[in-house]
């Protein structure tokens, strides 16, 4: 387990053990085997071994990379590997993160120690993935968050309701609120703003658009809309994060 900047230029290569990545701050963009998709802080990635996969950092960031080594047919985690996945990471997933990375720079830990952390992380993201609780089947049914993500990312310019994001869901507007909320601990309203913040400061970093153009791309009706937003979100303005960066 380390921790990386990803480069911020398009990158690929394959290796032969698993990978998992996921953000502690910034973000990257991901394409394994076809299927793109956006690491951050909520969503993280698992390669398998042998996979080619691209990837670039956007902006700053910083990455936890676990290189972990082919498991044995039978072995409890193999599924997690038997394809590419991207997956969400719910709030407890994240603390355990932070618990994790914190451990790792605060003290010399040992193979043994890292590789016991990881086993740990691995656990609690296959009890997420496969394991069903029996109350819910039948009455709830699960959210596929990364084509939401995609979707999402694809129209960040437009108004986005949740009757809008229910339809790609394919489930009723109520339904929706309750199983997002569920799945990601943010209403859609919350998680809105969050990419809408995010891609905003993405592009005052990496571009010199007007403010008022970077505010219409992520959704926003105005540049005064954008500045309010982020100062109650970061405690700057727009104009003061680009002259930061």
């Amino acid at each position: 387990m380390n921790k990386a900047g990803l480069p911020k230029r398009c990158l690929h290569h394959d290796h032969n053990y698993h990978q998992l990545v996921i953000a502690l701050s910034g973000s990257a963009e991901f394409e394994i085997a076809g299927y793109g998709g956006r690491v951050d802080a909520l969503h993280g990635c698992l390669v398998p071994s042998g996979e080619v996969h691209f990837y670039e950092g956007l902006g700053e960031n910083q990455h936890i990379v676990m290189d972990l080594p082919q498991l044995e047919a039978g072995h409890d985690f193999q599924r997690l590997f038997d394809k590419p996945r991207y997956f969400n990471a719910d709030t407890s997933l994240r603390l355990l993160l932070s618990f994790m990375a914190r451990e790792a720079s605060l003290w010399q830990v040992s193979d043994d120690a890292a590789e016991g952390m990881s086993q740990v992380f691995l656990g609690s993201l296959y009890q997420r993935l496969f394991t069903v609780n029996p109350q819910l089947v039948g009455s709830r049914k699960r959210l596929d968050l990364v084509k939401l993500e995609i979707y999402i990312q694809q129209y960040l310019s437009e108004k986005l309701p949740v009757e809008r994001l229910a339809q790609v869901a394919c489930v009723s507007p109520g339904h929706f609120h309750q199983l997002f909320k569920e799945a990601t601990g943010k209403t859609p309203g919350q998680y809105l703003l969050q990419a809408r913040l995010e891609r905003a400061r993405e592009l005052l970093i990496q571009t010199q658009l007007p403010l008022e153009l970077v505010a219409h791309q992520v959704g926003f009706s105005s540049q005064s809309a954008l500045t309010h937003a982020f100062k109650r979100a970061y405690q700057q303005t727009p104009g003061q994060v680009r002259r930061l960066h």
